[in-house]
């Protein structure tokens, strides 16, 4: 049986390739490697690839054309940790990877702009649906995967309302000041400009963070801190209405899609959207979820009031503004202009935002 490498990659100790074995009347199996630094079973984007979008891409190839995909799953940090994705991809060690791009926020600041309107929608389903809308007019702000990172966007989904949960019970925004609190990277400033002590993390080293004190609280969303178990050493959270965030992205390494028959190409690329759409509402119905499992397992779950997310939000109305212009001086993107139509579009969705930022427009 004769060999065909479809995809250069470099793993220690295993000869890291992806193959194609030859058969009758040119039908090849072709393996590809998904993967994600995130483990499969807690996190909504992740069991979706692993699932749905596997599966979808295996059987539709299998079933429409002479082919057939195997695919060798790597998730966890098999192949790559939660900051290393982007880069494995770029090199070919995973064909497919999802991660999340707040983990990346110098190569992806551009896709990292919801981050910067906190207290934003908590529907996660509105929130990719205007954050594809912006893309769609505004190709700028995602283009860096192809053009530098060689690599095609071609799903994205994210994480439902992010809250807030702590060993120490709280009613007051106030009472975040000097307590260290942790969260990926681009959304620290959320309790930094409040006074809080930010700390950076991910959730593979969360729990013992926040169990050995190094931090006494964590920004995340209800699914994943109870699928995580967060709520042992922090028992308290807060449904603080911060929003969703469509920042989990599924890419593919330009050479492997170069190398693989149009007729699979279209398959996963149908199977992308697919999971886009199922992983979205997955990850809506886990906060709902999340919540009722987190009082099941005797968390204390109580709402921040809307005063208070106000107040809080008052508290960073510079830092939006401060953002949208780092992504004009760092990328040449009128972050601007994209981050005040993102809060219309957010407002024509029915979304109230507690505090309205305003945005210093170029030239202006």
């Amino acid at each position: 049986m004769k060999k065909l490498t479809t995809a250069s990659v470099g793993v220690a100790g295993v000869i890291a390739a992806s193959l194609t074995f030859g058969s009758i009347a040119n039908a090849k199996t072709y393996v590809l490697r998904m993967g994600s630094g995130h483990p499969s079973k807690p996190v909504a984007y992740v069991r979706n690839m692993e699932h749905h979008m596997a599966d979808y891409i295996t059987k539709r190839v299998a079933a429409e054309t002479k082919h057939k995909v195997r695919i060798i799953h790597a998730y966890a940090g098999k192949i790559a940790k939660v900051h290393e994705t982007l880069e494995a991809v770029e090199k070919g060690l995973l064909d497919i990877g999802g991660y999340c791009v707040c983990f990346e926020s110098a190569k992806l600041l551009p896709l990292n702009w919801d981050y910067f309107t906190p207290f934003t929608t908590g529907d996660i389903r509105k929130q990719v649906k205007v954050k594809r809308r912006i893309m769609a007019e505004h190709p700028e702000v995602y283009d860096m995967l192809d053009k530098k990172y060689k690599q095609k966007l071609i799903a994205i989904t994210g994480f439902d309302n992010y809250g807030l949960g702590t060993k120490f019970e709280w009613s007051d925004v106030s009472e975040l000041k000097g307590k260290k609190i942790i969260a990926a990277g681009p959304n620290l400033p959320w309790v930094e400009r409040y006074g809080a002590i930010p700390v950076t993390t991910t959730l593979p080293t969360a729990y013992n963070a926040l169990a050995t004190g190094v931090a006494s609280g964590f920004i995340m969303f209800p699914g994943v801190y109870f699928g995580f178990k967060f709520h042992e050493p922090a028992p308290n959270f807060k449904i603080a209405n911060l929003g969703a965030q469509a920042q989990t992205i599924v890419t593919m390494n330009h050479n492997t899609r170069k190398k693989l028959p149009k007729e699979v190409l279209k398959i996963i690329d149908d199977a992308a959207a697919s999971y886009e759409n199922v992983a979205t509402i997955d990850s809506y119905k886990s906060e709902a979820l999340g919540i009722a499992k987190l009082k099941k397992a005797g968390a204390k779950v109580t709402t921040l009031p809307v005063a208070q997310q106000a107040k809080w939000a008052a508290a960073l109305k510079d830092w939006p503004n401060e953002r949208a212009h780092d992504l004009h001086k760092g990328y040449g993107i009128n972050g601007p202009a994209i981050m005040e139509k993102y809060m219309k579009y957010m407002e024509a969705e029915g979304h109230k935002w507690p505090y309205r930022y305003q945005f210093k427009q170029l030239g202006s």
